[in-house]
C-alpha cells in the first residue's frame, strides 16, 4: 500500500528518468543526498552508466553536482500529470470534454444502477425487486433518498416469509441478503392429549412408548395415519379413558422407489465450429446496433452476453455492451453400450430415490431390477430405510 501511494504522489506532482554516465557516479549521489536531492529506482546499467529517477525540482538543482563528480546527465523520459497538462494545455476541447467526463461520472454515481439479490430459494427474484421499488429501491433512484433502515424494517413486517434481511448501498450497487423463514411442523404441546401416528406406511422394527400406550408390535404393517402410541388409557374397572399426550419412537422399515429409461440412442446437437455475432451498445434503455449480421444458419443456437461498464465492483453504470452469439449446429446419432447405458440410468434413479429420503433416516438395503416393456427398458431403483415415522395428533383434532 505504501509503495502504491508512493507511485500515485509521484505521478501527481511529476518526475523523469535521467541517465548518469562518468567514473565518479557513487560520488554523484552522495552529493546528491548532500544537498536534499531526492533519487530512487537506481539500476546500474554498467560501470560508467546508471538510471535513476528524480522529481522535476531535484533534476533543476543537480546540474552542479555532475559537474563536480565529472558526470554527464541526461534526460530521458519525463513522466507524471503536470507533464500531461502541460502537453494539453492548448488543447481547450481536451480539457472541457474530461471535465464534463468527470462531471457525468459523479452525476451517474449519484444513483442506483444494479440490484443484487441472495439467499432467497423460494421467494422470486423479482417480488423482491417489486417490494423494494415500492420501497424507493430501484434501478435510476437517486441513492442519497433511499433509507435502508426503513426499508429493511417495511419488508419484514410486509413479507411473512422472511426470517431476516439486509440491504447495503454502495456506490452505484444495492446489495440484498435475505433468509427465508422455515415452515416448522406444528407441534402439540405437551400439556393436550395426542396420539403417535404414522407419517408414512412401513412395517414396525421398533417401538418404544414412553407415555401412552403401544397400538402395534414389530413386524406389524402400518398404513399412513394409523394409530402407533395410544393416548387414549383405559382405567380398570371403568368405561373410561384417560388422556395423556403420547411420547415415544417408532422405528420402522420404509421404501423410496425411482424408475429411469435406459437410452441405448444417444441424441447430440453439435457445434460446427461457424458462429455469427451481433453487438450492441445500450445506454439506459436505448439500444445502438453497432454489428448487425444476417442470421444463414438453419440449425442453430443463440447466446447472449452482456457486459456493463463498471468501475470496480461496487460502481456500475447504466451501460451495456451486449453480444448475441449465434451458433451452427447439426444432429448426429450414437449407439451406446448396453452395460454403459443400465448404469447411468440405474446411477440416476438412485440419486433421485435418495432426495426421497428424509433427514435421519438410514438407508438400510437397495436393489436395482430392469424391467423390459416392449422396447422400453427401465431401470427400478428400490432404497430400503429405517427411519422414525411417528408424528403427534392431538386427539380429537384433525
Amino acid at each position: 500500500m505504501k509503495l502504491l501511494l508512493f507511485r500515485v504522489w509521484n505521478y501527481l506532482r511529476g518526475y523523469v528518468i535521467i541517465i548518469v554516465e562518468g567514473f565518479f557516479i557513487e560520488k554523484f549521489i552522495n552529493i546528491c543526498a548532500r544537498r536534499n536531492i531526492f533519487l530512487w529506482d537506481i539500476r546500474m546499467q554498467n560501470e560508467r552508466l546508471v538510471t535513476m529517477r528524480t522529481t522535476i525540482k531535484g533534476f533543476k538543482k543537480m546540474r552542479p553536482a555532475a559537474r563536480k563528480a565529472g558526470c554527464k546527465v541526461r534526460l530521458l523520459k519525463k513522466t507524471g500529470l503536470p507533464f500531461v497538462f502541460n502537453r494539453y494545455r492548448r488543447r481547450k476541447a481536451f480539457f472541457a470534454g474530461a471535465v464534463l467526463f468527470i462531471v457525468l461520472i459523479n452525476l451517474l454515481a449519484s444513483f442506483v444502477w444494479s440490484i443484487e439479490i441472495t439467499g432467497n430459494k423460494e421467494l422470486q427474484t423479482e417480488f423482491i425487486e417489486d417490494a423494494l421499488s415500492r420501497h424507493g429501491i430501484k434501478a435510476g433512484a437517486f441513492k442519497y433518498r433511499i433509507d435502508t433502515d426503513s426499508a429493511v424494517d417495511k419488508m419484514m413486517m410486509e413479507i411473512g416469509k422472511l426470517a431476516w434481511i439486509s440491504i447495503n448501498l454502495k456506490g452505484t450497487k444495492v446489495r440484498v441478503e435475505v433468509r427465508e423463514r422455515r415452515d416448522l411442523p406444528q407441534i402439540v404441546p405437551r400439556h393436550v392429549p395426542c396420539d403417535i401416528i404414522a407419517q408414512k406406511d412401513g412395517i414396525i422394527t421398533q417401538i418404544v412408548a414412553k407415555a401412552g400406550m403401544e397400538a402395534v408390535k414389530e413386524g406389524d404393517t402400518v398404513k399412513k395415519g394409523q394409530v402407533l402410541i395410544s393416548g387414549s388409557i383405559p382405567v380398570k374397572g371403568s368405561d373410561k379413558s384417560r388422556l395423556v399426550h403420547a411420547m415415544g419412537t417408532v422405528n420402522a422399515r420404509t421404501w423410496y422407489e425411482e424408475e429411469v429409461p435406459v437410452i441405448l440412442t444417444k441424441t447430440e446437437r453439435i457445434r460446427t465450429g461457424k458462429v455469427i455475432r451481433d453487438s450492441s451498445l445500450i445506454l439506459f434503455s436505448w439500444k445502438l446496433n453497432i454489428v448487425r449480421s444476417k442470421n444463414r444458419f438453419k440449425d442453430y443456437t443463440s447466446e447472449e452476453s452482456r457486459k456493463k461498464l463498471t468501475i470496480g465492483d461496487n460502481l456500475v453504470f447504466p451501460v451495456e455492451w451486449e453480444t448475441i452469439s449465434y451458433y451452427e449446429e447439426k444432429t448426429v446419432e450414437a449407439n451406446i453400450n448396453e452395460e454403459d447405458a443400465k448404469k447411468k440410468a440405474a446411477d440416476e434413479a438412485y440419486e433421485k430415490a435418495l432426495e426421497q429420503v428424509p433427514e435421519g433416516a438410514i438407508v438400510a438395503g437397495e436393489n436395482v431390477v430392469f424391467i423390459q416393456d416392449n422396447d422400453v427398458l427401465t431401470a427400478r431403483v428400490t432404497l430400503e430405510c429405517i427411519e422414525d415415522i411417528g408424528m403427534s395428533r392431538q386427539i380429537g383434532g384433525n
